[in-house]
């Protein structure tokens, strides 16, 4: 069972709003004068905080009213009297009810995602040829300017082979839904 709150207009018993965790099955109207009927819940809840009292709070303006509220035969009867004779409120009455739980929501399957493996193959090839002509530029500028150590020459040609490796990538046989990455230089 979950908790809803509904918001009945004195002067005519009617539903003014419904607030409900569950099922929004619910409906009000007005028996006779003070007298208030709900049907569609089954019960009531103490009104949060829990130590509040049970159930249901009026406007200020009508905290003078008695309120009884009776469960019998899925009907909640709400009885209201101010001096000990029937009393329609001139404002709302607000109960905090139990209704029935929502049933489990059924989403429908998911349609199965297509992968382009294509896309995705280039996406990485773009990915790692970026990063390749990133550690490229600085080796080959110190090459162009007559300033390159061995160290940085080694380096160049090792990156610079990653790269031609990279663009053969696509001539593999079973490209793209099997890929060998040449490894990245270290």
């Amino acid at each position: 069972m979950s908790r809803a709150a509904i918001n009945i207009i004195g002067a005519t018993g009617e539903m003014h709003d419904l607030t409900s965790l569950g099922s929004t099955d619910v409906d009000s109207y007005r028996k006779s004068i003070g007298v208030y009927c709900v049907t569609g819940s089954q019960g009531m809840v103490p009104f949060p905080p829990a130590d509040q009292g049970w159930g249901y709070s009026l406007h200020p303006s009508e905290s003078a009213a008695k309120v009884e509220i009776v469960f019998n035969d899925d009907l909640l009867t709400v009885a209201v009297t101010m001096d000990g004779e029937p009393y329609d409120l001139k404002t709302m009455i607000t109960l905090h009810i139990l209704v029935p739980d929502l049933p489990p929501l059924e989403m429908p399957p998911l349609p199965p995602q297509v992968v382009d493996q294509l896309k995705i193959a280039q996406a990485e090839i773009v990915r790692l040829r970026n990063f390749a002509d990133y550690a490229i530029a600085p080796l080959q500028d110190a090459v162009d300017i007559g300033d390159a150590s061995e160290t940085e020459i080694t380096e160049l040609n090792a990156w610079k082979k990653y790269r031609v490796a990279l663009s053969r990538v696509p001539d593999q046989v079973d490209y793209p839904r099997s890929i060998e990455w040449p490894a990245m230089p270290a």
